[in-house]
């Protein structure tokens, strides 16, 4: 258990990384907490007529976000930020998020409004290089976790004499053919027809063959599922699209 001084020496500390600021009748608040792109989050106190104070964002930290290239109209990320808003008690009118209450309770809201300040913030995450590299990542984790053997980032050669980038392979065994897999976040008709020009070069090559390998894409079926039309180029190029929710079918790659 820490002792009070050890406490008292981290409150003391953190004391001293704020930073306070009068701007006319209100105080900018320069907290030690920063954002994610690196910036001090600020809040902003104001006194009511009433007697009351409102702390607010300012607009920061949604527009932050949209200028990252978050969508925030996307429903899970509206569910998010709807759930965050209520847990904290948090009020978002034109983007703006504030809450306003008694002088006295200025700490609680303090703390209210900064937490789901940070919590929003993690939206960050969700922008698509993000969301696509965890999604890997997580693949890569459950491959080794499961033993398929395979190679990570392999690069094959086509007939064109380019090399590619393969996510996965998995060498061939007995009656087992190689196996190419990438790992795709979204299953769009253009990954898809790309993924399909790849392997038509790289099996039309001196190494690899429509008899001898197979072409997978396993998709983050979490996110979107593909199309008709992604589908059917799929069929045409010979790809083998596999839905990330469906492990006992990915099982059987190993």
């Amino acid at each position: 258990m820490l002792n009070s001084s050890l406490v008292d020496d981290y409150v003391n500390w953190l004391r001293k990384q704020y930073h306070v600021n009068k701007l006319g009748n209100s105080e900018e608040i320069i907290t030690p907490f920063t954002n994610s792109i690196g910036d001090n989050i600020t809040i902003y106190v104001s006194p009511n007529p009433d007697g009351s104070i409102t702390l607010t964002d300012d607009f920061d930290t949604l527009g932050d976000l949209e200028m990252m290239g978050i969508n925030l109209s996307v429903p899970t990320r509206e569910k998010y930020l709807k759930n965050i808003l209520k847990d904290y008690e948090i009020e978002c009118v034109d983007k703006e998020l504030f809450i306003t209450g008694d002088k006295i309770d200025f700490p609680k809201m303090k703390q209210d409004l900064v937490e789901a300040i940070i919590h929003i913030d993690d939206l960050f995450m969700t922008r698509k290089e993000n969301v696509s590299n965890i999604f890997k990542e997580e693949v890569y984790n459950y491959f080794d976790k499961n033993d398929f053997g395979g190679l990570k980032t392999y690069k094959p050669y086509g007939a064109s004499g380019n090399d590619y980038v393969v996510d996965y392979t998995i060498p061939q065994k007995n009656d087992r053919p190689f196996r190419f897999i990438n790992f795709t976040n979204t299953s769009s008709f253009s990954n898809i027809a790309t993924a399909g020009a790849m392997y038509g070069d790289i099996s039309n090559g001196q190494d690899y063959n429509l008899n001898n390998s197979e072409f997978i894409i396993i998709y983050n079926s979490e996110q979107s599922n593909p199309s008709g039309k992604s589908i059917n180029i799929a069929a045409q190029y010979n790809l083998k699209l596999v839905p990330w929710d469906d492990k006992k079918k990915i099982l059987t790659l190993k």
